[in-house]
């Protein structure tokens, strides 16, 4: 005897009324390069105990560049000799040069957990953009239109480097299951096309039939990077497993439980 396990209308499944569901995910993570073209894979073996229904798959991604405060730097005491008025003058906003930006925050990567790969988080940063400290935003736009010179403490924290926001990742997605060899799609699918974009907005699509993985498959996520986009990207399967399947461990300790019952 077998039920249907209904999804929402998205593609219902056939089970056996008698066999036992769980909830489950196959998660799949990719470090994105930021270079287009860039092919990466990843591959998750289905276990032995059930076979595994993927119902629908979905996405998000953490930019590799979290704001960081930047600005001027404390200005060093004067060299020995005759003092020059303009080497110690402090600068107002608008002297405030690109160089005086890359140096502080090449001292903020150093300053950070981000040492080991700050040469590419750095041209991630400069890539996205450097923008006013929301915090001093008001106090450095009143600054420029008067000319003033600004306090050493707001000076020092006057930008911060910008995120890049998460909707503008773009990337192709490829499902395979390499024990049969079979393909999911004619072609690597867009993921604003099949997925939505990572910020809330649909991150995630039912399959129009879920698809049936079984024992010891292996399954292969093959994403191709489209966009300059450097940073964390996670993908799920979502589906379930079914227990008490013909020749997995959780058949025979199904057949334990029955004798234990004393039903045939």
């Amino acid at each position: 005897m077998s039920s249907v396990a209904p999804f929402g209308g998205f593609g219902d499944v056939a089970v056996d009324s008698g066999r036992r569901t769980i909830p489950f995910e196959y998660a799949f993570r990719y470090k994105l390069t930021g270079s287009p073209s860039t092919v990466l894979n990843n591959t998750v073996t289905v276990s032995v105990e059930a076979t595994f229904v993927a119902v629908s798959i979905g996405y998000g991604v953490i930019p590799e560049v979290s704001p960081v405060t930047i600005g001027l730097l404390p200005t060093p005491p004067p060299p020995p000799g005759p003092i020059i008025l303009a080497s110690i003058t402090p600068k107002t906003a608008p002297e405030i040069a690109i160089g005086d930006l890359v140096k502080s925050l090449k001292g903020a990567l150093v300053q950070s957990a981000r040492t080991p790969r700050g040469d590419s988080i750095l041209g991630a940063a400069l890539r996205s953009g450097i923008r006013l400290n929301p915090r001093f935003a008001d106090v450095a736009l009143n600054a420029i239109e008067k000319g003033v010179v600004l306090s050493p403490s707001i000076a020092s924290r006057l930008f911060e480097v910008v995120s890049p926001p998460p909707d503008q990742i773009q990337f192709l997605y490829a499902l395979f299951d390499d024990g049969t060899g079979r393909e999911f799609q004619s072609e690597p699918i867009l993921n604003t096309a099949g997925l939505g974009i990572s910020n809330g907005d649909r991150p995630f699509r039912y399959f129009p039939k879920p698809i049936v993985f079984k024992p010891r498959s292996t399954i292969r996520l093959q994403i191709t990077e489209i966009s300059d986009f450097t940073g964390d990207l996670h993908l799920s399967l979502q589906g379930y497993k079914v227990l008490g399947e013909s020749g997995s461990p959780t058949a025979t300790l199904r057949r334990r439980l029955k004798r234990r019952d004393g039903r045939p």
